[in-house]
């Protein structure tokens, strides 16, 4: 029988194979970093005996809540845009494309947005309907967060009020005066003319005023806007009963400046994404600041262990299992 070449077969599954071999890499980088996680609570010395399970079960549950309402995020962002997905489908696109962005090396963070972005298309949401889902939920969570945190040191003493509150007011007041321009068209045609050469910006009008009118199309009523920053801050306020409830897993009192500060520290290492998931920096920092408050190194050593197995690894491996199951549902239903 004649050996039969790639050309004759089909031109080969470049995109598969890389598609497949990132997968590859998340997965090991998941399972490399699991038995080390093990072996550090090992070494922090705290027995399991002497760990208050109906806590551990708490920080479990609010650490998925968390992601879930982040989900339904996603979702409100769709409705709002006139498309009505079940809440089951959503929630799975967004467990996958949290597992992408914390565990998948140098690309995740993009990877995850380009993944939801794709799945949505797959089940009939326009292009822009499906970028605004995905990244107005990031962009409504991280100035939230900002918000939130800089009146969090505030209230904890950690940072002036007169220092916190400006950056609150600035943060959200400059994002909502950025989201009035763009999507009010005639603001937006005096701003150009405003800043740029008036040859440039009779060149770019056009396109920019398209761009406007596409995302005033998607624009949310009040009511609207109050249900989307409140289920925003609904996901820190679970991400953080997760660390409270991490604490108390083992027992031991804490200041809430501290749990405050630790917090924040570990959602800006994941958002830097030097690391998949802010891997190391994130424990280093938050164990760093329970060291600094007094904790003795075993209970806060099980707290970074404890509240990043569940907020990481744990959601990281769920997702993951979430995705093959699309992915053979998808092969399958191709084949």
């Amino acid at each position: 029988m004649a050996a039969i070449s790639w050309g004759e077969r089909g031109p080969f599954p470049w995109r598969a194979v890389v598609h497949w071999a990132v997968v590859g890499a998340a997965l090991g980088w998941v399972a490399w970093r699991i038995p080390g996680m093990v072996s550090q609570f090992t070494e922090t010395g705290v027995h399991l005996e002497t760990v208050r399970w109906g806590w551990l079960l708490v920080a479990v549950l609010s650490g998925a809540g968390a992601l879930a309402v982040y989900g339904e995020l996603h979702r409100k962002l769709l409705v709002v845009g006139g498309v009505s997905l079940p809440s089951g489908t959503v929630q799975g696109i967004n467990f996958a494309q949290n597992a992408v962005s914390t565990t998948v090396p140098v690309v995740g963070g993009a990877g995850s947005l380009g993944y939801g972005i794709q799945q949505l298309r797959r089940r009939g949401v326009s292009g822009p309907v499906a970028a605004w889902s995905v990244l107005m939920a990031g962009l409504i969570t991280s100035v939230s967060l900002i918000v939130i945190g800089a009146l969090g040191l505030a209230v904890t003493g950690e940072l002036p009020a007169v220092v916190a509150v400006p950056i609150a007011v600035v943060v959200g007041g400059g994002t909502f005066g950025a989201w009035q321009l763009l999507t009010h068209p005639g603001v937006l045609r005096r701003g150009l003319l405003w800043i740029m050469p008036r040859r440039w910006a009779s060149r770019a009008e056009s396109a920019v005023l398209r761009l406007s009118d596409d995302v005033a199309s998607l624009r949310p009523s009040g009511r609207e806007w109050l249900a989307l920053v409140a289920v925003a801050l609904l996901t820190w306020v679970l991400d953080f009963v997760t660390l409270v409830a991490s604490v108390l897993t083992v027992d031991v009192e804490i200041p809430w400046a501290a749990l405050v500060v630790g917090f924040l520290i570990v959602q800006g290492s994941i958002a830097l994404q030097i690391l998949p998931g802010g891997a190391g920096l994130a424990e280093t920092g938050l164990l760093g600041v329970l060291l600094s408050a007094g904790i003795a190194a075993a209970p806060a050593g099980a707290i970074v262990l404890f509240y990043r197995a569940i907020t990481w690894l744990g959601l990281a491996v769920i997702g993951w299992a979430v995705y093959a199951r699309s992915a053979r549902a998808s092969s399958t239903n191709h084949s």
